[in-house]
């Protein structure tokens, strides 16, 4: 009996070490899974890149060495790359053709501890719906007493076919260009120009939602053109006098995969008293627009060059220049004036009087010279031509006499 008591004893002492061994280490396959927003989030997307993380844990007593051989199915499975945590010599790593082998020289303490090993990079074919990753039987670790723990384990990983393996995530952004100033006044005969920047796939042009003063727009309206990464819009309708124009634009990523990122705008500008005549117009166009609005200016640069005549004209042509000032809608001058400001032709003109200067001009001092010595040569002819006239008369009186 007490043989059969130590024998007994024995085997539970025995099948205790090996249950503790079996338990000393265990590995992990940790695979990421995909950004939520986009489904299945509980499975990984066939055709598309992946990695993963293994990792050890070891719960008896310090790791000497690691050696992992991890199965794999070529023909479902490509390996991208292996990045190993552990960039020393005391690693190493060489990926086959249906496996990936994976060994590692470690002083350090792995009690109770999950240290992760080397990250995997992969993906799978497009008809892939699961796949085992296998460590198979030459995968173990080794104690500092030189014990041997296996750690043989398979992994399986679901699949699932995606429209798209890398959807956009990044929203566009939308800025008006032209006016460049919103808080000025825009001229009535203008244009919208938009910018839109999108740091991912680009944008959906047909998602385009315009409005200008309530008046929608469309891609492919004619009054819309795009030119890469700008539009212009032209209004349907001319904008009114001095009114607060509400515009309203939104656009979406070209995305196919769940939803698409739709980014919205909104601007306001104030429209001018006058039309702008932008570069050369006709007098019927002129006529034209004058049946329309009451005011219209030519721009900053023709005003700017029709005043300076009119500025240098003499006094007779003042009343012409003038006159043509007037027709432009451009400032006429009070004084001798300078224009300045004439870099942006759509500004309003400033004019700044400086004062009025006397000169002295050589010729009207000659002028004036010679006019007075003809007026005293004038005056000292008649006087002597009236004394002379006298003179005759009595002379010939005494020789009548």
């Amino acid at each position: 009996m007490k043989i059969i008591k130590k024998l007994s004893t024995i085997f539970f002492v025995l099948c205790l070490l090996i249950g503790i061994y079996a338990n000393a280490a265990d590995i992990y396959f940790s695979p990421i899974y995909s950004d939520t927003r986009f489904p299945p989030s509980d499975k990984l997307h066939a055709s598309c890149n992946h990695s993963a993380t293994i990792s050890i844990e070891s719960k008896w007593e310090d790791i000497n060495t690691i050696n992992l051989v991890l199965k794999y199915d070529p023909q479902k499975i490509k390996i991208l790359n292996v990045l190993p945590q552990d960039k020393s010599k005391t690693t190493n790593y060489s990926i086959e053709y249906d496996k990936i082998i994976f060994n590692k020289i470690s002083s350090q303490n792995f009690d109770n501890s999950n240290v992760s090993l080397f990250n995997l990079y992969f993906k799978s074919t497009e008809s892939t719906t699961q796949h085992t990753f296998e460590f198979i039987e030459w995968s173990y670790v080794t104690t500092k007493y030189w014990r041997v723990i296996p750690l043989k384990k398979s992994f399986t990983i679901q699949f699932e076919k995606v429209p798209e393996c890398e959807p956009d995530i990044v929203a566009p952004k939308i800025e008006m260009i032209k006016p460049i100033n919103k808080t000025n006044w825009v001229e009535l005969d203008s244009s919208f120009v938009f910018e839109i920047q999108d740091d991912w796939k680009w944008i959906d042009k047909n998602t385009l939602k315009l409005s200008i003063n309530n008046l929608s727009y469309s891609p492919n309206d004619k009054e819309v053109s795009w030119s890469w990464n700008q539009f212009i819009v032209y209004p349907r309708m001319r904008l009114p006098i001095n009114k607060n124009i509400p515009i309203s634009i939104s656009i979406a990523d070209k995305q196919k995969y769940w939803w698409a990122n739709t980014q919205t705008q909104t601007f306001e500008v104030k429209t001018a008293t006058w039309v702008v005549l932008e570069n050369y117009i006709d007098p019927l166009k002129i006529r034209e627009l004058s049946q329309w609005y009451k005011n219209f200016r030519w721009t900053q640069r023709e005003c700017w060059f029709i005043s300076n005549i009119y500025i240098k004209e003499s006094w007779i042509n003042l009343i012409l220049s003038k006159s043509i000032l007037q027709k432009l809608g451009c400032p006429i001058p009070t004084e001798w004036q300078t224009i300045q400001n004439i870099d942006n032709p759509t500004d309003t003109i400033v004019i700044e009087k400086i004062e009025k200067k006397s000169y002295i001009s050589v010729f009207a001092v000659i002028w004036w010279f010679l006019f007075v010595v003809t007026f005293l040569l004038k005056l000292h002819y008649r006087h002597w031509f009236s004394k002379h006239k006298k003179i005759v008369e009595q002379f010939k009186k005494l020789h009548l006499d």
